[in-house]
């Protein structure tokens, strides 16, 4: 009874979402005759929320080199990114009737997550299966793709243009994904241009591991804190042996897991004053990235930033075994023969590893260092440059 109750809900829920956007498109028509914020509109959004990744820099750059553009971005007025990207140019509140008539309007698409620029993502993620929402679509990503995420896979989404960094990316993802030739490009995420802007390094360590579908769907906190994943991970941050290599290097430590995982940061806790758990919202991946000398990670697409800036980096992968297959398939990256640092799987090996890298000052290896060269052939400023220029082929 209760499923049944909460079906006729999500269906009573969409299709007011469906008049909602109907209602929205016949109106954004009559406004583009005498009102000119709903002509040639470029509209701009992330997760329809957030304004800190490939979607801000793009904003950023359009409002920058081509202020003449109609562009907006999409953000939640009750976040602290609302202000910062209306200092660069045109919001509108996510949700807002604006938002849904901007939408409706826009002869441009962008967003780093697909449908973002949606009042909605997940409903309109069933919407967009009748086709409700009209116009070119570029869907810049909000990492490197490394595996094979069948969510993605044409036509389970539809978009005109999908961005890729790394040429084996772009050659992976057209082939597995099934994507028509052309749509796929190899740009360059447009948040790598402000990685190589002149920025100080900290004596800082970055833990940031991603998420685990096993971990966290439909779990209460308490299921959570049972997870293998709660338990390495805390072990780690309140651990003796972390707290006397970041004394002996001099080093801080931040711990800033996965969007994902933030619900359930609260549960998270060391006595160790060397270690931070940071918090969404008062920490900016970017920030944390650039002013961070060595960063331990896990399967996170952010190890490609850290590459760009050819910083050393380790991978714990306690639970490789789990997370091959149940939260993603394997693709065409080896963390061992192609990663940018060792990978280890049990916390001894980590923190030995981890004794060696900041012993190195925030240097990478050379080895590893030929591996970024490898995969990053292209390593400049113009990822925004040519991702601009890939949409406005679109609209020719």
């Amino acid at each position: 009874m209760n499923d049944l109750l909460r079906k006729t809900r999500r269906a009573f829920h969409l299709l007011r979402e469906l008049l909602k956007y109907e209602t929205a498109t016949c109106c954004a028509a009559v406004l583009k005759c005498w009102n000119k914020d709903y002509r040639h509109v470029w509209l701009v959004s992330e997760r329809g929320r957030e304004a800190r990744d490939n979607g801000y820099h793009i904003f950023a750059y359009l409002n920058r080199e081509h202020p003449e553009l109609n562009s907006w971005f999409v953000a939640d007025p009750t976040l602290s990114d609302y202000e910062r990207v209306q200092a660069l140019g045109r919001v509108v509140p996510y949700r807002s009737w604006k938002h849904y008539l901007l939408c409706a309007a826009s002869e441009m698409k962008i967003s780093t997550h697909v449908l973002g620029y949606t009042p909605e993502i997940d409903s309109y993620y069933m919407l967009d299966k009748l086709h409700v929402v009209h116009g070119p679509r570029a869907f810049l990503q909000h990492g490197v793709i490394i595996d094979d995420m069948k969510w993605y896979h044409y036509p389970n989404i539809r978009t005109d243009l999908f961005v890729c960094s790394l040429q084996k990316e772009r050659d992976f993802v057209e082939s597995a994904y099934h994507y028509p030739a052309g749509i796929v490009k190899r740009l360059g995420l447009c948040r790598f241009d402000a990685l190589l802007r002149p920025h100080e390094t900290k004596r800082q360590l970055l833990l940031m591991p991603t998420w685990r579908t096993y971990a966290i769907e439909r779990k209460t906190q308490a299921e959570f804190e049972q997870s293998d994943y709660f338990r390495h991970w805390q072990d780690v941050i309140s651990s003796p042996e972390l707290e006397a290599l970041l004394e002996k290097h001099g080093y801080e430590a931040v711990f800033y897991p996965h969007f994902e995982v933030q619900r359930f940061l609260s549960s998270f806790h060391t006595a160790n004053p060397r270690v931070k758990i940071a918090a969404l919202g008062e920490a900016d991946v970017q920030t944390l990235l650039m002013e961070s000398a060595v960063m331990v990670s896990d399967f996170s697409s952010v190890q490609f930033d850290f590459a760009y800036m050819k910083k050393p980096l380790l991978y714990y992968q306690f639970d490789e075994a789990q997370y091959w297959g149940v939260h993603h398939d394997v693709g065409y990256f080896s963390y061992r023969d192609d990663g940018f640092g060792p990978v280890v799987t049990e916390q001894a090996a980590l923190f030995r590893e981890l004794d060696r890298a900041l012993a190195q000052n925030g240097t990478i290896s050379p080895f590893y260092a030929k591996r970024v060269d490898a995969l990053f052939d292209q390593v400049d400023d113009q990822n925004c440059a040519r991702n601009y220029q890939a949409i406005v082929e679109l609209l020719n």
